[in-house]
């Protein structure tokens, strides 16, 4: 099965012809055959997840009618052996609500399907954007959410269809909180999505999407990109921290019409002054920061690797785990590897070329004023926090 990538998903238009004419633009639809996206998501895969008998509510909504379903109407309370209560997912519920008419939406289900999480950091790697999936499974001849609109960019792929989708005209020019939509704004163009099918809405694009004779499953990717609005945020902070004018309080109900001129142009030097020594690209650069602490991390055969940290000797070979961003940067005690939640010093008298690189290496290979033993521990610690990887 071929890999994902964001090439895969905007074929045959491609990445360049993608941002160029589309991104933050004008929407796109592209036909690809069925089964296009089984890389992605199989309704296999949704289905063992309902499958569970022990599935917590969290993530998951039901829309019926184009309102929200009560979680009361499809979870239920069980007792555990101590006493304890605990509500979970009721199955049956579920299934009696879809057969009624309701669409399941499965929220941020990166976090549960493997494949779906394996697409998400495919993407968020390659875009340098973070993204979430939400699945929706849509019974026949309904419609979840009325014409809305969304404050983040979607890139949609039909699971299973046919799915009608109407697209209208924008109101907003790419908003990012939400508005009451006051009247509805002409009709723009109505696709119907077939499995295999992607589509792709910019924010602020007014939208619908409902089923007709057959039941629809469709996945959502959304881009959670930051804004030039975020650069303006942090150049506030370093204000604050770089010039005490800025952490004055601005004129008060009793300044004169003459201080609050002097501030306004003093703010304005002042906030110019500070334009002038700033370098913009370090302050995007800052933004980097969200996306490492924040990427969703593929972890992948984690747990075996951690099992088999008891039989390792200087002869293991092991390498860098690949799919995440993470930074390095100089520490007190030497370099600091920081990626997700984790942050992981290597010490200054070991030589750290090989725990970056790509290349497969044993233990005894790393160099440095360090011992075979301290090798181990070094290791051990990078393969248990999920930096290396065992190779076989």
């Amino acid at each position: 099965m071929k890999k994902i990538n964001f090439e895969h998903l905007v074929a045959p238009v491609g990445i360049a012809g993608f941002f160029k004419k589309y991104w933050e633009k004008d929407f796109l639809h592209i036909k690809h055959y069925t089964g296009y996206f089984d890389n992605v998501l199989t309704i296999e895969d949704v289905d063992s997840f309902l499958s569970h008998q022990n599935l917590h509510p969290d993530g998951i909504r039901l829309v019926n009618n184009k309102q929200l379903v009560d979680v009361k109407e499809w979870t239920k309370t069980e007792t555990l052996l101590a006493g304890n209560t605990k509500t979970i997912v009721s199955p049956e519920n579920v299934f009696d609500l879809f057969d009624q008419g309701a669409t399941i939406i499965l929220n941020a289900a990166e976090k549960t399907i493997p494949r779906l999480a394996k697409a998400c950091i495919a993407i968020e790697q390659e875009l340098k954007i973070r993204v979430q999936a939400n699945i929706y499974i849509t019974p026949p001849n309904s419609q979840g959410f009325a014409a809305h609109y969304d404050v983040h960019d979607i890139f949609t792929m039909q699971v299973k269809g046919p799915k009608t989708w109407r697209l209208y005209a924008a109101t907003e020019e790419l908003p990012h909180t939400f508005n009451r939509i006051a009247e509805m704004p002409p009709l723009v163009k109505e696709i119907e999505m077939h499995s295999g099918d992607f589509l792709y809405i910019p924010r602020g694009v007014i939208h619908e999407a409902f089923s007709s004779l057959v039941s629809t499953i469709h996945v959502n990717f959304s881009c959670k990109p930051r804004y030039g609005f975020h650069v303006l945020e942090r150049l506030a902070e370093l204000a604050e921290q770089e010039d005490v004018f800025f952490r004055r309080a601005i004129p008060h109900g009793f300044s004169s019409n003459a201080e609050r001129q002097e501030y306004e142009d003093q703010f304005h030097e002042r906030l110019k002054g500070l334009i002038e020594k700033i370098n913009v690209g370090e302050l995007i650069d800052f933004q980097k920061e969200d996306m490492l602490n924040n990427q969703t991390l593929d972890f992948d055969g984690r747990l075996t690797d951690v099992l088999k940290v008891e039989k390792l000797n200087l002869n293991t070979k092991v390498c860098r785990r690949i799919g995440f961003e993470y930074s390095v940067n100089k520490h007190a005690k030497g370099f600091e590897i920081k990626f997700g939640q984790k942050k992981i010093v290597i010490p200054a008298f070991v030589e750290t070329d090989l725990f970056f690189g790509d290349t497969i290496f044993i233990v005894n290979d790393i160099k440095g004023l360090i011992t075979g033993d301290g090798k181990l521990t070094l290791v051990a610690k990078l393969i248990k926090d999920g930096f290396l990887q065992i190779v076989e």
